[in-house]
């Protein structure tokens, strides 16, 4: 993390930034013992096309305390109003607020329901699309 504070150039900060990957890609894939840290484990082994984007884009944190911190309130709301009454419902509301916080923060001149509308209508289109790509694609600094 702090790799990104670091004042090197783009081909250092690349360079040492997949060093790292690899060091945690092999720690994931090493033996454990304990059934909680295979868990943790499995979490970067199943899932590392979606954890690294930070390897390959300077500009991405490789934490997520800022989307924690623009979260925060979400969550309050969630608790104070008994939350959702059924897991999809839950992870639905989850997956909507991430998406709507990602794009208003790095939306540009383009209007929040403009830009999570184009979202939508590239899902109905091929609902299997990964969202990532997609929020990413309509942000203005993206590469």
């Amino acid at each position: 993390m702090h790799l990104a504070s670091q004042k090197i150039s783009d081909k250092e900060y690349y360079r040492t930034a997949k060093q790292l990957q690899k060091k945690i890609m092999a720690a994931a894939r090493s033996p454990a013992h304990h059934l909680g840290i295979r868990a943790v484990q499995d979490i970067f082994t199943d899932h590392e096309h979606r954890l690294f984007h930070w390897v390959t884009d300077r500009r991405v944190p490789a934490d997520n305390n800022r989307a924690e911190r623009d979260l925060r309130p979400t969550v309050i709301a969630r608790k104070v109003s008994f939350g959702s009454s059924s897991d999809a419902g839950a992870e639905t509301r989850s997956i909507l607020m991430s998406v709507l916080h990602t794009l208003n923060r790095r939306r540009g001149e383009q209007s929040l329901e403009s830009a999570f509308k184009e979202i939508l209508d590239e899902i109905a289109k091929n609902p299997d699309a990964d969202l990532i790509p997609l929020v990413l694609r309509s942000l203005p600094d993206s590469p």
